[in-house]
């Protein structure tokens, strides 16, 4: 056989499992095929065919052997159902995550989308995985933050201007602001923080980079301008630059390191989970119930909020002007 008509077929081939069931049923049908058939229908080689029957023999010990004089494969013994597999503890995770996400979209352009795509995850596995959505929902469960229709409708048509780099313009209002301002942006991105949703776009009247809060995003529309996104620009990478969402967007690339010192119950839950991708935590005594941990982030004001929410349990060691505005935030409380 020629070469190319060897690489067309590698650039098709299936997923092991699905061959397996392919074979599986073939056998089971009394046809007897033999590898040539069946790599043909399976549009992979025979030697592929031949480790795919050794492995139903050996490790799922299917009765399968082959027929001499029907030069095919056959069952020795009634084979009516196929072996029944449990799914492994990330198989099972990955599918639960996989179908909560289709909540986050419920209501929105992508839902129909998404489903779709989930349909095809869980097609080929039904009947033939053991598993129940019941006892799944009993055993894992998600408290995602508070979302409104609103939100969901909004991230679809984000979503897709996103996609599509199509320009929109939406009223938005500021923190701090009484009023809302007329903006047309180029949406370059969307990202989640704190279970909040975010666009980042470059707005066409400031000239720059800016980051837009769904909840005081109104009355978006979507235009027919498309546009370019910079080769520079990297979505993670510019969030990560914040500790939480605020970036600097006259130095989007500006970082400075922090270190904050954590006691008692505030060094053991720091070491329990990542709030930072720069995160590093160095223990300052041997049970560890001192820690230092250490960020690279390009503005201060999200750190304030964080490092006040551990109390007297938080000394910030650097830089200066972090733990003075520590200082100044903890007077004012008083």
């Amino acid at each position: 056989m020629p070469n190319t008509v060897k690489q067309g077929r590698a650039g098709r081939t299936r997923a092991p499992m699905e061959r397996i069931y392919h074979i599986h049923e073939a056998v089971a049908s009394g046809r007897l095929p033999n590898c040539s058939v069946l790599a043909e229908e399976l549009e992979v080689t025979p030697k592929t065919i031949q480790r795919d029957i050794t492995f139903m023999r050996d490790r799922l010990s299917l009765p399968i052997e082959y027929d001499d004089p029907s030069y095919g494969y056959r069952y020795t013994e009634d084979v009516s159902t196929f072996p029944v597999f449990e799914m492994g503890a990330e198989e099972l995770a990955g599918l639960f995550l996989s179908r909560q996400a289709l909540e986050s979209v419920r209501g929105t352009q992508l839902e129909q989308t998404m489903r779709e795509v989930f349909a095809k995850l869980t097609r080929s596995i039904e009947g033939k995985v053991k598993f129940a959505w019941a006892d799944l929902d009993k055993a894992l469960s998600r408290k995602p933050g508070a979302v409104t229709k609103t939100d969901l409708k909004l991230f679809g048509n984000l979503a897709e201007a996103v996609l599509k780099r199509r320009e929109v313009a939406f009223d938005y209002r500021k923190l701090g602001s009484d009023r809302s301002e007329k903006r047309r942006i180029q949406p370059y991105h969307l990202g989640e923080v704190d279970q909040c949703w975010y666009l980042i776009g470059y707005d066409l009247d400031r000239k720059g980079l800016r980051t837009f809060a769904f909840p005081r995003i109104r009355a978006a529309k979507t235009h027919k301008e498309t546009f370019k996104v910079p080769d520079d620009f990297n979505g993670p990478s510019y969030l990560g630059t914040s500790f939480g969402i605020w970036t600097d967007p006259e130095r989007p690339d500006f970082k400075q390191e922090v270190r904050i010192e954590l006691s008692g119950y505030a060094a053991r839950l720091v070491q329990e989970r990542r709030w930072h991708p720069s995160q590093q935590v160095t223990p300052l005594n041997a049970t560890a119930s001192r820690v230092e941990v250490r960020f690279e982030v390009g503005r201060l004001e999200e750190l304030v909020r964080w490092t006040l929410s551990w109390g007297s349990q938080a000394k910030v060691k650097e830089p200066k002007e972090l733990r003075d505005r520590v200082k100044a935030e903890a007077a004012k409380i008083l």
